[in-house]
């Protein structure tokens, strides 16, 4: 059954009283501009108490979703977040004033935590300004022409994952890695191997005649 349901009109819901609220939840991932990989992410849920969503916490947080819509341009998406903490405002210094961050935003059930969301949303930050207590990021669609593709350069000798992160899935004793495969401090050292995040079957050789 397709959604129904448009951020608009469940923005406007949500500010309603209801036995069983929809709930909207943000996404921000944090992204280092220069390498293009994912620092961390950050999960908000406009709500007075946290929750847990989709094997996520979501943190209570106060912000507004204002749907700019002028006669003659193009509609337009500002997200401001009250950012009494400041951590937002250290990732935005830390990485390009958080151009190029990307937001998805969902609508969920509070009655029901386990289904889907009924909508999601995906923006890219193309502006952002920030005050003493707030974040203001304004959305835009995603650029697909500045993606990478395939999302992740494919390295033959160079595992990918962050050691004993969820993709390495190390847990044993060693305590240092050497990101190759058949190294000292390499998976088949680590007895890890069958989680390698390379590729050592790329041929390296030019097979041009």
């Amino acid at each position: 059954m397709p959604k129904s349901l448009s951020i608009a009109s469940v923005i406007e819901k949500n500010r309603l009283s209801s036995g069983t609220p929809w709930l909207i939840c943000i996404d921000i991932s944090v992204i280092d501009p220069a390498s293009g990989t994912l620092v961390e992410k950050i999960y908000l849920v406009r709500n007075t108490e946290g929750i847990v969503f989709n094997g996520n916490t979501y943190i209570p947080a106060s912000f507004d979703i204002q749907l700019i819509d002028e006669s003659g341009k193009l509609n337009t998406v500002n997200l401001v977040i009250k950012d009494y903490t400041g951590a937002i405002q250290a990732q935005m210094q830390l990485y390009q004033g958080g151009v190029g961050f990307a937001v998805a935003v969902s609508i969920v059930n509070a009655g029901n935590l386990l289904q889907p969301p009924e909508v999601v949303e995906y923006f890219q930050v193309v502006g952002a300004s920030s005050s003493v207590y707030a974040v203001t990021f304004s959305l835009g669609a995603p650029n697909l022409l500045t993606k990478a593709f395939p999302n992740r350069i494919q390295y033959r000798d160079f595992c990918q994952w962050r050691y004993k992160g969820p993709q390495c899935n190390y847990t044993g004793p060693m305590n240092a890695c050497d990101l190759s495969l058949n190294g000292a401090q390499g998976c088949v050292a680590h007895g890890n191997q069958a989680n390698y995040g390379a590729f050592p079957g790329i041929n390296t050789q030019n097979t041009s005649a």
